[in-house]
């Protein structure tokens, strides 16, 4: 028996609940690449067209466990990137983990969903009701914390403050359950022509 999924398109959502952004919000990004850059190309899971959206997290924890996608991750991976904190401007957004969020059939399977055809078609949905974007749980984060914010905005680089950055560090990252592996040596490398 094939299972049912429960998450369906987004119908009326007139009265969905809302709340403030977060003062401050925790984004990894390389280090040569801008804090704020909205993805519009249907890469993220809630990109909206023709506008983008820059996704962030509320705490360290959650920024290096979804960057990474609980690796493991590489020397190289941890060196080229760092942890920007910046604050954001004020915005209204979709709280998705609000109790009312239910009686809209909204499930947790909105962070889940692969394909992000369906999280994209309620972040549309969302920005069409006028909010600025959406606060919701992060796939890689076990907390059940609230701990992602995904904010609309002009597709591309926008040029807002980078905030305060700090260069990532191996203990970083597993403190933050993630493996950092560095690359093998030479010696142990088998050379086949």
């Amino acid at each position: 028996m094939k299972p049912r999924r429960t998450l369906g398109e987004p119908g009326d959502l007139e009265g969905f609940p809302t709340a403030a952004v977060p003062v401050r919000l925790v984004r990894v990004c390389r280090g040569h690449h801008g804090t704020w850059y909205f993805s519009s190309d249907g890469s993220g899971r809630f990109d909206v067209q023709p506008e983008g959206t820059c996704y962030f997290a509320t705490d360290d924890y959650a920024a290096l466990r979804e960057a990474s996608r609980l690796g493991p991750v590489s020397t190289a991976w941890v060196r080229d990137r760092e942890l920007r904190t910046v604050k954001p401007p004020a915005a209204q957004v979709a709280h998705t983990t609000h109790a009312r969020a239910g009686r809209f059939g909204l499930t947790n399977e909105l962070i889940t969903a692969v394909p992000y055809s369906l999280p994209q078609l309620w972040a549309t949905a969302f920005r069409d009701l006028g909010v600025d974007g959406i606060q919701h749980l992060l796939r890689h984060d076990q907390r059940g914390l609230p701990s992602g914010v995904s904010l609309f905005g002009k597709p591309g680089l926008q040029r807002r403050s980078a905030g305060q950055a700090r260069p990532l560090t191996r203990e970083m990252l597993v403190d933050a359950g993630v493996t950092v592996s560095d690359p093998p040596h030479s010696t142990v490398l088998r050379i086949i022509e």
